[in-house]
């Protein structure tokens, strides 16, 4: 298949597709679908507020004789009072990282309110004893900081012992944080050919991979576009409307762009799914007879994408849902485009992430690697000089 044009979703061709293809349990051709009733998927993902609303559970549970009853009192009443208050990541981490201070407290038969030095040093401990990276421990150390402002509390940074712990966390503990695997331009192409658009999950999949690569949206924000989002321009582009955003708290908004070669993959995938409305999510649950429900999970955008690099004969643990954002960075760091740029379409507020994705491509662009290449020229050129024939004078 030519990498220069996008697939052909109106006439679809059949010898496209490998013959194995075809022995896969969940083909069935386009034409075996249509008129197919729609089924709604039974939502597979917990909704936020009842995860957290079983992480306030487990908290209190574990409270119980940790603390004093007025102290309990306290926790159970702010704890209900700030829900629904933070964004949801931020608020799932913050009762994620207070349970695990409530395990060890339990573990350890220590008093886990009000704040003891010692208590909160040995939890420190603890962390760098499992391996937890310095951002991970310090993540923890700033979630108990936020609970003690929530509950009135004096902040466990300001003693001396748990200082004097933050500085040998400094000094010791690792910062080096595992980077998904970038998802590069070379993937998207080489997808192109595994993946048959007559199958609906194999339609969905290239769709979702070309739209996750070019909007460098994260998981959570994949699965909440739908239809009535989308707009087709003039010139075949298009673009995605993105309500809020882990940057975008105040929900102000964003206009993401879709080249026409990925717009075009994106309207036969609306060919293929047949929404009823604009309101109909663009990425939905797929059985494997085919049949198509709503509201894909960020667990299947992930699934995804581990379905594709086993297509492309590679370890289904190589990419995750992160991995489209991290290479579609690393191609434009690589093609030397401005970096404001690339922070407006990865819609970061700091270079920090850039830096970090860009430290291998960094790496190879360094004074020595441009050094390495002269000095690779220099002696090509001396081998060249050395074979030359020796005039002779006789």
């Amino acid at each position: 298949m030519s990498k220069l044009n996008p697939p052909s979703f109106t006439q679809p061709k059949k010898q496209r597709a490998k013959p194995r293809v075809y022995d896969r349990p969940d083909f069935k051709p386009l034409a075996d679908h249509e008129g197919m009733e729609e089924i709604v998927l039974k939502r597979k993902s917990t909704p936020h507020d009842l995860k957290i609303a079983r992480y306030r559970d487990r908290l209190l549970a574990l409270a119980i004789g940790r603390m004093s009853p007025e102290m309990f009192t306290r926790l159970e009443s702010h704890s209900g009072q700030i829900i629904d208050k933070l964004p949801d990541n931020s608020e799932i981490a913050l009762y994620s990282d207070f349970v695990q201070f409530m395990k060890f407290c339990t573990r350890h038969e220590e008093t886990a309110l009000p704040y003891q030095d010692y208590v909160i040093d040995r939890y420190l401990s603890y962390l760098m004893a499992e391996g937890k990276t310095r951002t991970t421990i310090d993540r923890h150390l700033a979630s108990l900081a936020k609970w003690a402002r929530f509950l009135e509390l004096n902040d466990p940074r300001g003693a001396f012992k748990v200082q004097m712990r933050v500085l040998e966390l400094r000094k010791k503990a690792s910062t080096r944080t595992r980077q998904a695997q970038g998802l590069r331009a070379t993937h998207l192409n080489a997808a192109l050919d595994v993946l048959n658009p007559l199958i609906p999950r194999d339609c969905q999949d290239i769709t979702l991979l070309f739209v996750g690569w070019e909007t460098m949206c994260r998981r959570s924000e994949l699965v909440k576009f739908t239809w009535g989002d989308f707009e087709l321009q003039n010139d075949g582009s298009g673009l995605l409307y993105l309500e809020g955003s882990k940057t975008d708290q105040d929900r102000k908004g964003d206009y993401l762009y879709l080249s026409p070669y990925t717009t075009n993959i994106l309207l036969g995938w609306r060919t293929r799914s047949k929404p009823k409305s604009t309101a109909v999510s663009i990425f939905r649950g797929i059985y494997s007879n085919g049949k198509i429900g709503m509201d894909l999970s960020t667990k299947g955008v992930e699934r995804c994408y581990q379905r594709i690099a086993e297509r492309l004969g590679l370890p289904k643990e190589i990419f995750s849902g992160h991995s489209t954002r991290v290479g579609s960075a690393q191609e434009m760091i690589e093609r030397d485009i401005d970096s404001a740029k690339i922070m407006l379409s990865g819609r970061w507020k700091s270079m920090s992430m850039l830096t970090r994705y860009a430290k291998k491509i960094n790496a190879k662009k360094g004074g020595m690697a441009d050094l390495a290449k002269i000095l690779e020229m220099e002696r090509k050129n001396v081998e060249k000089i050395s074979i030359q024939p020796v005039a002779s004078y006789e």
